[in-house]
This record gives structure tokens, sequence and C-alpha cells, in this order.
């Protein structure tokens, strides 16, 4: 199957931001493999369902992030298959919402949600938990993969809660989790921090401790922002 029947047509709303996202997974995932010259900018905006505007725009996003280099007067080629250069651009989601908007979102959401999942949590979402867990600590798995299985996790921790008002909370602002994930994926130790960080909120949660989940939820979120912050003082 080739890359252009992979692609998925990205809704108007999302425009730049969502296409380069799905571009830089492409390119991640070997769709477009590296030395191959990207189809015209035209051709891209079409299958893409995009202006060429937002296409090109989303174009510049995924070269800032290492992945691709544009030969003027030849096209665009895909030089890495690994983003690893996280920019301040990248601190921008979608539309006027920040990284930060969304960290100071997600404390208040995921603290108190994990903190009623302690209180409320049942013996099988507390399986279907550590189920996610061993999931997600599988050698081999893509970053991709453990994106997703990272969303499953904290949406996991929200139902158990038992309010569905958190629930729904949640999940508006997941897309949002999409793309800040997959800018921040890439940094040293990103994973295995992660990883870490999700044992030891599952452990509270399960443990029944309301106390030790609100602190694993909250020293979870800040040791992602320390990262953030530690890289871009480097590559500023």
């Amino acid at each position: 199957m080739s890359a252009d029947n992979m692609i998925e047509r990205v809704p108007r709303v999302k425009l730049a931001d969502a296409v380069a996202l799905q571009l830089e997974r492409l390119i991640i995932e070997g769709e477009y493999k590296i030395g191959e010259k990207l189809p015209p900018e035209r051709l891209l905006a079409e299958n893409f369902g995009v202006g060429r505007s937002s296409m090109r725009e989303a174009l510049r996003m995924v070269e800032a992030g290492g992945l691709l280099r544009t030969d003027h007067g030849v096209g665009v080629f895909v030089v890495s298959n690994e983003k690893t250069t996280l920019l301040p651009s990248d601190m921008i989601l979608t539309g006027d919402y920040t990284v930060p908007d969304l960290f100071e979102a997600r404390l208040a959401l995921e603290r108190e949600g994990a903190s009623l999942a302690a209180k409320k949590i049942s013996a099988e979402q507390v399986a279907n938990l550590h189920a996610i867990l061993e999931r997600a600590a599988a050698p081999g798995i893509t970053d991709y993969e453990f994106i997703n299985l990272d969303g499953q996790l904290h949406q996991a921790i929200s139902a158990a809660s038992g309010n569905q008002l958190l629930v729904d909370l949640s999940k508006s602002i997941e897309h949002l989790f999409v793309v800040y994930s997959h800018r921040v994926i890439r940094l040293p130790g990103r994973r295995k921090t992660a990883h870490a960080g999700h044992v030891l909120i599952v452990e509270a949660v399960a443990g029944g401790d309301s106390a030790a989940a609100e602190i694993a939820v909250a020293n979870h979120l800040a040791e992602v922002q320390k990262d953030i912050e530690v890289h871009l003082e480097a590559v500023l």
C-alpha cells in the first residue's frame, strides 16, 4: 500500500497542526521513507483535504522538526524518521491553546480524577490499568503505539472516577494531548520517565490512596514540564 493511500483526510478546523502531526507520523512509521521525495505540494494538499497555504505551513513545521529538507527547484525530501528537535513554536498546539494551558487543565482534571478513582475503582478496572501498563512496557512498540496506550491509561483512570462530567471534560482535550505527545515523545528518556510516572499513578489508584494518587499525577506532569524546559534551554 502506498503512503498516499495511508493518508486520512483532515477536517479543515485542524489545518496545519493536524496535517503536520499526521505527516510526521507517516514519516516516523516508514510510509514515507528516508531519501524519498514527497509528492508536489498541490497533490499533498488535495490528499490531506486542506488548502495549499496550510499544507505549506505544515511542511515547514515538519522540516523545522528535522524530518524534511527542501531543495528549492527540486522538491521536498525525507531526511530522517526521528524527530529529536523540539522548538519553541511546538509550544503552540491548535487555535489559541498552548502546552502550558494543556498542563494546567490536565493537572486540574487528572489529579482530581485519580483521587476519585482511588476511592471508587473496581477490581476489573485495576486489572485493565495493569494490562495497559504491561502493553506499554513491551519492547519494540512504536512511539505512536505508546502514545495511544498513554491516552488509554489516562482515560481509564478518568472513567474509574465515576464522574461522567469529568470523563467528558477529559475527552474534550484529548486531541490536544495527542498533538502535544507526538511533539515531546522523542525527547531523551521521555518514554521511560513517562512510563515510570504511570506506574506510580496506577499503584496509588489501585491501592486506594487518594493523596498519593494526587501527588503522583502532579509529579508526572512536573517531570515532563521539566524535560521540555531543559530541552528548550539547550536549543535556544
